[in-house]
């Protein structure tokens, strides 16, 4: 949704991003009681920066952990695969036995 609703305000002056930061180290697993000793986090400040940095160079998504931009492409080709695969009928696997 946020590439097209990027696309659809491209020359508006208005830009869209979607940031997938995986874990961030936050307070918010401790108080759940989580231990998170174990998991790799990122730092809210390394999100917010990899997030600017992303709108500076363009993308509409923006995965801090992820070094090898083109999985992103991959991810969203399959997207797009998955949109053309659609009909407006009801799946069989949904329908009633």
């Amino acid at each position: 949704m946020s590439q097209i609703l990027s696309a659809e305000l491209e020359g508006t002056g208005v830009r869209v991003q979607v940031v997938c930061p995986g874990v961030v180290a936050t307070e918010f697993h401790e108080r759940q009681g989580l231990d998170m000793s174990a998991v790799p986090r990122m730092t809210a400040d390394d999100v917010v920066t990899a997030s600017l940095r992303g709108l500076e160079l363009g993308e509409t998504v923006c995965a801090p952990g992820v070094e090898d931009a083109s999985l992103l492409d991959a991810v969203f080709q399959a997207d797009l695969a998955a949109f053309g695969a659609q009909s407006p009928e009801l799946a069989s696997r949904y329908r009633s036995a």
